[in-house]
């Protein structure tokens, strides 16, 4: 994991986690107490790409 922010429009948080696939974060998620003790719900896992508009130009 490598942020969590609280959301500013609902209750709520958002995590950022680098893994290699969608499967290594729903597997990390897993793990975490409150999870496990069904009081948080994982309402979305979506993947992020890199924004080339700052990187070198092609």
């Amino acid at each position: 994991m490598r942020q969590v922010w609280n959301r500013g429009d609902i209750p709520g948080s958002g995590m950022m986690f680098e893994a290699g696939s969608d499967a290594d974060v729903r597997s990390h998620l897993a793990t975490l107490p409150l999870v496990k003790a069904g009081m948080m719900d994982i309402a979305a896992v979506v993947p992020l790409q890199p924004y080339p508009g700052f990187g070198p130009k092609r």
